[in-house]
């Protein structure tokens, strides 16, 4: 029957939390494995960014990022834990870094932007080609443990170890999800389907569109690096056509990092910042987009928010509760940001009281559907048996108070059918 979840073990949840830019703005991150055996989503919560060689960080940007894993959680994991120390030291993060905070040719003109774009980019190949030297590693330690123990085995435990080997081969992949704020531009860069919004003035804005093999620029170039599209996947196989590691798609040697059938590279957008209508940023993997659309997303939220919730983790804990709700199957992981033109409630409930009270609601709603299955189990069961207590309904809603009358009516029910029976025979 496969792997089944206890539902206590399924919405266990992990979070993180924080503030940048002089507690201006807020952020939380709730991940949960869902129904999924294992956890293969991961993140990126940085308040102020690093520069290469110099002690000074850039107090006033931040960056947070989401990577959902596929068939592993390394290439993830190691995104998770690398991405901020690869963008950190781009060179052209560095120039970005030397320039005036404003005017001419600084950090918030074209040629500060620009600069920011060229980093992101680089390092999403950057962070693609370590990965592809890690799993390569990795693998290359695995076949040789096993080499190292293949004299002592027989044939039938050999060949039980090679099936396990190509088990443990590690040839994960992951998206990748990032924005990165400055005082004046929100960017956000994307390779594969989980995704980012903006809500501003009370609309959900797309900060990112997903990366599916389908997409006539990706199946395009799919085809033209030899693969195909099947049941919307890569070869049949993979349902995203950019992302992290997934290096079997990416080996036809004679074509460049921009021209394999997955490829790295990510899509930019840049927004310029209003402090006074940019409400707040939702990073999610698709675990949260299958089952919401970002307007969804947005006015959930938003709703918790209106009703007096203060606690942006309680938010995101909820949010991926509602989801559950909805029948996702996935993994989820959702970051929140919460900008200065946030709308919060002024109700001034304790914090986490608006998210309990839902969850008391939506345990109320679980066990009265568990009731009527179990009832219907019930009376199922008893129509199978050939009992028909139908006649009974009038009698057991006159005496609904009274359980010894209810009883009593169908003890006479059984009583008469039974001398009925007799009689006949």
């Amino acid at each position: 029957m496969g792997n089944i979840l206890e539902l206590d073990h399924v919405t266990e949840k992990t979070s993180e939390h924080g503030t940048a830019e002089s507690d201006q703005i807020q952020y939380s991150a709730v991940g949960m494995k869902g129904w999924r055996v294992t956890m293969e989503d991961c993140h990126t919560l940085c308040n102020a960014i690093p520069v290469d060689g110099k002690e000074e960080k850039l107090e006033d940007h931040s960056l947070f990022a989401v990577y959902d894993g596929h068939g592993g959680s390394l290439t993830s994991e190691y995104a998770g834990e690398n991405f901020v120390r690869i963008f950190s030291r781009r060179l052209e993060f560095q120039k970005y870094a030397a320039l005036p905070p404003q005017g001419r040719k600084s950090r918030d003109d074209v040629t500060g932007i620009e600069l920011l774009k060229n980093a992101l980019t680089e390092s999403f190949k950057e962070l693609d080609a370590e990965l592809r030297i890690v799993q390569s590693k990795w693998n290359e330690e695995l076949a040789k443990e096993e080499e190292e123990k293949k004299e002592e085995r027989i044939r039938t435990i050999r060949i039980s170890s090679e099936e396990s080997i190509l088990r443990r081969m590690e040839r994960s992949g992951s998206t990748c999800v990032v924005v990165l704020l400055t005082p004046s531009h929100i960017l956000c860069a994307n390779a594969g389907d989980s995704r980012a919004i903006l809500r501003k003035d009370g609309k959900a804005l797309p900060l990112s569109f997903d990366h599916k093999p389908p997409n006539l620029p990706e199946q395009e170039r799919i085809i033209a690096a030899g693969g195909f599209v099947k049941g919307k996947r890569v070869n049949g196989d993979l349902a995203v056509s950019r992302g992290l590691g997934d290096f079997s798609f990416k080996n036809v040697g004679e074509f460049s990092i921009y021209s394999q059938k997955v490829i790295p590279i990510p899509d930019i957008i840049t927004c310029p910042r209003d402090k006074a209508k940019d409400e707040f940023i939702v990073l999610a993997c698709d675990g949260i987009w299958d089952v919401v659309s970002n307007s969804e997303c947005s006015d959930m939220v938003q709703s918790i928010l209106d009703e007096g919730e203060t606690n942006i983790t309680m938010v995101c804990e909820e949010i991926l509760d509602m989801c559950l709700e909805r029948n996702s199957r996935d993994n989820m992981t959702l970051v929140m940001v919460c900008l200065p033109g946030v709308k919060m409630s002024q109700k001034n409930f304790p914090n986490g009281t608006v998210v309990m009270k839902r969850r008391t609601a939506r345990q109320a709603r679980l066990l009265e559907t568990q009731a009527k299955i179990t009832a219907q189990h019930t009376a199922d069961s008893i129509k199978s048996m050939g009992l028909d207590f139908s006649s009974l309904s009038s009698s057991s809603k006159a005496n609904n108070s009274n359980k010894t009358g209810v009883a009593q009516t169908q003890y006479n029910s059984l009583a008469k059918r039974a001398d009925s029976n007799n009689n006949e025979q």
